[in-house]
């Protein structure tokens, strides 16, 4: 079988919420699995050591941006959720932990994290709420507290994020697929039509 495409995202972009419903069709149709690995964009962002400040032109096109590129994807989406960057650090880490456990049901919780912040606006930071997210999921509420403690779940979160420093990803979402990077949920069309070529 071929290998899995390697997905690195942060709940904190709104890009990668699109990135995560859109890159698994690409990858069944052309007999791949996703590896999703949630990485620290702000980590990532201050190991970059050329970054220029972000102008605020490109952010209010970005906005508008995303509010219709979610439009076009028939998804759900805020304008800004509250607040905005949020610490999305537990709900990575519940994501290593539930993905040890049962890997489908990682990437169930992390799109449903996804659609609550992006989606709904809601605050993911907040343990309560994730509880209705795990309640839905049939994932004990204890895990909450479990993945706070999890130190092999916070040095996956480390491990991925030093692993797209050393690919020079620059941002989220970010896939590598035997080699190659692409990067923004803009480009899953270019996987589709690589991938087709390289069959």
């Amino acid at each position: 079988m071929s290998a899995a495409i390697i997905f690195y995202w942060d709940f904190t972009s709104p890009y990668a919420y699109l990135g995560a419903n859109l890159i698994e069709a690409v990858a069944k149709k052309h007999g791949r699995e996703v590896d999703w690995r949630p990485i620290s964009l702000g980590h990532l962002w201050k190991a970059i050591p050329d970054r220029t400040p972000f102008p605020k032109i490109k952010m209010d096109y970005m906005m508008r941006d995303w509010e219709r590129s979610a439009q076009l994807a028939d998804l759900p989406i805020v304008k800004l959720p509250t607040p905005f960057p949020t610490d999305a650090k537990l709900p990575r880490l519940l994501f290593y932990r539930l993905k040890a456990q049962d890997p489908a049901k990682a990437v169930a919780f992390a799109k449903a994290v996804f659609r609550q912040y992006w989606g709904e606006g809601r605050d993911i930071a907040a343990p309560e709420h994730l509880t209705a997210i795990l309640k839905e999921l049939g994932i004990p509420e204890e895990e909450i507290a479990a993945a706070a403690e999890d130190k092999e779940a916070r040095q996956k979160v480390i491990d991925a994020t030093s692993e797209a420093v050393e690919i020079k990803a620059f941002g989220v979402p970010t896939f590598m697929i035997d080699g190659e990077m692409f990067w923004g949920s803009d480009r899953i069309d270019h996987i589709d039509r690589w991938l087709a070529r390289r069959a």
